[in-house]
């Protein structure tokens, strides 16, 4: 193994010391005092000499360190500079497709194999993820929900600017270094401010494994090396990025600062052979020294001192010589690679010499400019002949001249084609391990796109102004409606002078204000706890007129709005979205026209309903009693009884009807009055396009009372003929289940609905599982029950009075009919007769004895089934049915 020049002078120390005879020092005083002065001065030359290798080693990280600075930069640049193009594109279209997106990021992904994933998070959601692929757990993320992620985004929009953190955990697995880039949107409101709203958030996320390697912050040969953060003051280090965080507590460290775009980091760097040790071995040779210096003269000591040092230096220099030559082949690879890497990014990287004139540019600067190099080399930037008139160069040419950093200095040059070229650079001075200025080494962009996307912007804002200008004309130019909008948070930013005319408001006063301050407390209270049933959660708030209008894009509902003077005016109130170019929501416009005296009328129509409906009741209840005195005989009664029910059927028919009758005749007797006065008016020749539209109105309102009136009206006709023709007929067909059920509660709706009785049904027979049957008697039979239980089972007893129909397959040949119902039930001794004829409990209030009677031999006998009574004294009764599908 071979020595180095101070392990040498160290042995051959030891071997003279070993070798030295023993000696008085009163006689060998020169002697003394001569190796005292050698050891003196050995001490000073070790120490020089220290100085000198550490003042040389410091030198040499430096030099290596400028190179892998330069290129961390550039890596750094051409990692994040997507963010750059889609905060433009998000600006200048207020927002993004996924196609664009994709299309944008597809080639820089391809390009850059460190870009794990870029993420476009409008309103703090991942919605746009590209590549998709190994990234699907990013996709739809919330930031709000990782506190740290979240965090970060936070401080990227309190800042305003792009924030490069790292290394962080990702979601998707793995460490990254993520770029946050926080977009805000131009707007202006109604008052003409123009401000920044918050969009949302562009992230970069780079494979922290990748990106170190591309930067070549592999293991070094011969340094060791570590990336940090560096604190807000630029000096002290923070959190370690990359390699060993030992070398933050090293004072031997060399350090230096590294611009990111978002950051700054620092590169630290100490030689693998600690200076700590070459301390050590220093002072062993200075020991050494110090006996040799006991044994020898100032002569010796001197001469041998001195052929050891020439050796140790000579070695020394051989070292960093093949250093040197090994650091230069590194240096010759990393430049190769990173003038490829350039090739391939948007933006383009140059150097200048000493004296300002451009030496260097990758290739990809005639692409972006349209210039070409040969017109640029060997010219300093402001003396190009392409340069375009407009630029102030004297602060620029102040500052390199000062050897000072400069970032996105902006000029203008014409490309070969005659077109203008905007361009962006930045530079950094650069100086050699002595500290000279060697010129300068920077990156530079084409932002021709981006400034023409300005120009198109500022015109696209003049005529988005001249076009709320049109549309505040049309709204104020709206009298006849209120038209009030809001924002998100349901303040007003629109209130049009219909508005101020039908509140009785200035729109000043309310500009911001909510719309609760015209609304009656107690009509939101109840909208809001039917809209809270409704959706299953709370509801409050603004979100009382929001809400509906979210899930079903516009809702319309009669309100009552309180005028600044303290009067009420019903309105028919439209509440619609109003969304932006991107599908989002961006506030909502309510229109509102004043029905006061359309309810008036409708209120007096009701009115006037409830009246005749009162009189067909009167009648009815004459017909039902004049039918019940034909009973005489069992067979005449069991005859009655079923001309009784069809009797009740006859007069719920006649009171159903006599309604939607009403309805019709009021309508028509209002509508004629009105054509009347219509046509009086226009042979005087005074109609007003005011009142005809009043009466056009009126006219469709009353068309469209008569045709419900109408259609209600066929509908019963429709139930009582078909159940009319099967309780007389008796005839055997197919039929459905339901439609028997629906059939028998549409007639009976009006006596149930007197009764306050409730009635469900839940009928899990399919369409496929009809009936051979019957419909007739089995209709006649569902009928008895329910006017038995609305009879006997709920006297007394109105509140909350329910009667449930269920049905279900029993197997493939017969089914169960259960009608059951909450009321007083049966006592043992009643339930025990329940089926035999002539008994009852209401033996001349209205019952005759027969109605369980005749159910139980129709269903015995011509439906061919089984009925049970289930009931106790207060737990309501149960009749249990098993039919078959097809009957005997």
């Amino acid at each position: 193994m071979s020595q180095t020049p101070s392990e040498v002078q160290a042995a051959d120390a030891a071997v003279l010391a070993r070798t030295a005879l023993p000696f008085s020092l009163l006689a060998y005083w020169p002697a003394l005092l001569t190796g005292l002065g050698a050891a003196l001065l050995s001490s000073v030359l070790a120490l020089a000499r220290q100085a000198q290798q550490v003042s040389s080693e410091q030198a040499l990280v430096n030099h290596e360190l400028s190179a892998i600075r330069t290129r961390l930069e550039a890596v750094a640049q051409a990692t994040f500079s997507p963010t750059v193009g889609l905060e433009a594109m998000i600006q200048l279209d207020g927002g993004i497709s996924n196609d664009r997106f994709e299309a944008l990021n597809r080639r820089v992904v391809n390009l850059l194999p460190q870009v794990r994933s870029i993420v476009t998070a409008p309103d703090d959601i991942a919605r746009y993820v590209y590549p998709l692929a190994g990234n699907e757990a990013v996709l739809n993320l919330r930031y709000r929900d990782i506190p740290v992620q979240y965090a970060q985004v936070q401080a990227a929009r309190a800042n305003g600017e792009s924030l490069l953190v790292g290394p962080v955990k990702l979601v998707q697995g793995g460490l990254g270094l993520i770029q946050r880039t926080p977009v805000f949107l131009p707007i202006q409101d109604a008052s003409g401010t123009k401000r920044h709203v918050y969009w949302g958030v562009i992230s970069v996320v780079a494979d922290k494994d990748e990106f170190v390697q591309a930067a070549g912050l592999a293991p070094h040969p011969s340094w060791r090396l570590a990336v940090f953060q560096l604190q807000i003051d630029r000096k002290t280090l923070g959190a370690p990025v990359w390699g060993d965080p030992g070398l933050a507590a090293l004072p031997t460290a060399v350090q230096q600062s590294v611009q990111l775009p978002g950051a700054t980091w620092s590169i630290a760097a100490v030689p693998h052979t600690p200076l700590s040790w070459r301390s050590k071995v220093y002072n062993v040779e200075f020991a050494a020294s110090l006996l040799v210096s006991l044994a020898l003269s100032a002569l010796v000591a001197l001469l041998v001192y001195r052929r050891r040092m020439l050796l140790a230096q000579n070695q020394i220099l051989a070292q960093q010589i093949a250093q040197g030559l090994r650091t230069q082949a590194e240096l010759e690879a990393a430049q190769s690679r990173f003038r490829s890497l350039t090739d391939l990014s948007a933006d383009w990287v140059w150097e200048q010499d000493e004296h300002f004139r451009l030496s260097f540019t990758s290739r990809s600067t005639e692409a972006s400019t349209q210039v070409g190099s040969p017109q640029l080399l060997g010219l300093k930037r402001w003396e190009s002949p392409a340069l375009a008139p407009g630029t102030d160069w004297s602060a620029h040419i102040a500052a390199v001249e000062q050897h000072q950093s400069f970032r996105s200095f902006e000029y203008a040059q014409y490309a070969e084609d005659g077109s203008l070229r905007h361009v962006s650079i930045s530079g950094a001075a650069v100086f050699d391990a002595a500290g000279r200025f060697k010129g300068y080494r920077g990156t530079g962009r084409n932002i021709t796109a981006g400034k023409l996307a300005e120009a198109d912007l500022r015109e696209s804002k003049a005529a988005l102004t001249l076009a709320l200008d049109r549309l505040q004309a049309v709204l104020n130019a709206a009298q006849e409606f209120a038209i009030v909008a809001t924002d998100q948070q349901g303040r007003i930013n629109l209130f049009n002078r219909g508005a101020e005319q039908m509140l009785g408001y200035a729109e000043a006063e309310m500009l911001g204000q909510s719309p609760h301050c015209f609304h009656l407390a107690d009509e939101i209270a109840a909208r809001a706890a039917e809209l809270s049933r409704l959706y299953g959660r709370t509801i409050s708030g603004f979100e009382v007129f929001e809400e509906p209008a979210r899930r079903n894009g516009s809702d319309t509902r009669v309100w009552t709005y309180v005028r600044r003077d303290g009067s009420h005016l019903e309105v028919s109130l439209t509440i619609s979205m109003v969304l932006t170019q991107s599908g989002e929501v961006s506030g909502f416009l309510g229109l509102a026209r004043d029905i006061s005296a359309q309810r008036r009328a409708q209120r007096e129509l009701a009115g006037l309903n409830a009246e005749l409906e009162s009189r067909v009741a009167h009648r009815t209840a004459e017909l039902t009693l004049a039918l019940s005195t034909l009973s005489r005989a069992q067979d005449e009664l069991l005859r009655s009884e079923k001309m009784a029910a069809l009797g009740s059927l006859v007069a719920g028919i006649a009171h159903e009807l006599n309604t939607p009758l009403g309805n019709c005749l009021t309508t028509a007797s209002t509508l004629d009055d009105l054509t009347q006065q219509m046509r009086a008016n226009f042979e005087a020749g005074q109609l007003r396009r005011s009142a005809f539209e009043a009466y056009l109105t009126d006219a469709q309102t009353a068309s469209s009372i008569m045709l419900r009136s109408m259609a209600s009206a066929n509908e019963l006709v429709a139930h009582f003929k078909q159940i009319s023709v099967d309780q007389t007929s008796a005839q055997r067909r197919r039929f459905g289940l339901q439609s028997v059920v629906g059939d028998v509660l549409s007639l009976l709706r009006s006596q149930l609905r007197k009764a306050g009785i409730e009635v469900t049904v839940e009928v899990s027979l399919t369409p496929a599982q009809q009936l051979d049957s019957f419909p007739g008697p089995l209709g006649q039979v569902l009928t008895n029950l329910i006017l038995n239980a609305s009879l006997h089972a709920f006297d007394g007893r109105l509140a909350a009075a329910r009667i449930s129909i269920q049905a279900e397959a029993v197997d493939d040949s017969h089914f169960t009919l259960i009608v059951a119902d909450n009321g007083s039930g049966m006592k043992a001794e009643v339930r025990r007769r329940a089926f035999d004829p002539f008994f009852t409990t209401k033996m001349g209030a209205g019952g005759t004895g027969l109605g369980l009677n005749i159910v139980y031999n129709i269903v015995t006998g011509i439906l061919g089934g089984q009925i049970e009574l289930h009931s106790e004294w207060g737990a309501g009764s149960r009749f249990v049915m098993r039919l078959p599908f097809v009957a005997p």
